[in-house]
């Protein structure tokens, strides 16, 4: 699916937008399948991210008017979702950055209504789900045409190369880079436009951030995240289970222990018994 030449570019910059990986009937199902899990389970919209970063980012009178719309694992509603893990085009061209083996992370809707749809701060995907290497990427699907005007995703070219950066945290607030360096205003950004369909793949270690959305339309986009099939999160001991979905290739085997079967003798019968052994 991926030439060299965006191999490449995705390494060197840290993001890359394809074209053509899901038909026109694909989206369309996945996108009218949103649409009723967002009716049937997700009705209720927010703010968007909290905290004191919506003061450099938004004018006084709209920092509290934002809204949008998060649906988290949109498998468990849909079986449509549910094949778009393990898509083929899209899963070949994960394997192209981050090797033949590949894990299934999680999956996310990040909805902007018309006209007040939230903007997100600058950061990195890395401090919501770190791990233990560089090789993790978001595949970005685009359900609705997403214009500069709408909000679209803005990326800090070669950000990624940098590693993960120190962000402000707490309860009162997701992560978020502190906007006295890195701001719009201070630290130049691309931003990375979409027809619906495009897939928008990028490091978790590049700094990006969206403005509002200002259009009459929804912007609609779903965030895929894939690593490759070794790392593990951060917070995991490397002797402790770790699994999720392979969607390329085979999973190594690492330090937790390995669970098995033994064929044991008891008289003239052969009877198999698990056997945990490292």
């Amino acid at each position: 699916m991926l030439t060299a030449e965006q191999v490449e570019a995705y390494r060197e910059e840290g993001y890359l937008r394809v074209s053509d990986i899901f038909t026109d009937e694909e989206l369309r199902e996945l996108s009218d399948d949103m649409d009723q899990i967002v009716e049937e389970w997700w009705g209720e919209d927010s703010i968007g991210w909290k905290g004191p970063w919506r003061d450099h980012y938004l004018p006084a009178g709209e920092q509290e008017q934002t809204r949008a719309v998060f649906v988290g694992n949109p498998h468990f509603y849909s079986a449509a979702w549910g094949r778009v893990i393990f898509h083929r085009r899209l899963t070949e061209c994960v394997r192209a950055l981050v090797g033949s083996n590949v894990q299934w992370h999680g999956t996310i809707l990040h909805a902007k209504p018309p006209e007040r749809g939230t903007p997100f701060p600058m950061h990195q995907d890395y401090p919501f789900y770190p791990h233990d290497g560089p090789d993790f990427v978001d595949c970005l699907l685009h359900l609705d045409d997403a214009p500069e005007a709408s909000g679209c995703l803005q990326v800090v070219p070669g950000s990624h190369k940098a590693g993960p950066l120190e962000h402000i945290t707490g309860a009162h607030t997701r992560p978020y880079l502190p906007p006295e360096e890195y701001h719009p205003s201070r630290t130049p950004s691309v931003p990375v436009s979409a027809k619906a369909g495009d897939v928008v793949f990028f490091s978790y270690l590049a700094i990006h951030w969206s403005d509002m959305n200002r259009t009459d339309k929804w912007r609609r986009s779903v965030r895929i995240g894939y690593h490759e099939a070794s790392m593990r999160p951060t917070f995991v001991k490397p002797t402790d289970p770790y699994n999720n979905f392979m969607v390329a290739g085979l999973k190594p085997r690492g330090e937790q222990e390995q669970i098995t079967y033994r064929v044991t003798g008891l008289g003239q019968e052969q009877h198999l018994k698990p056997a945990r052994t490292t």
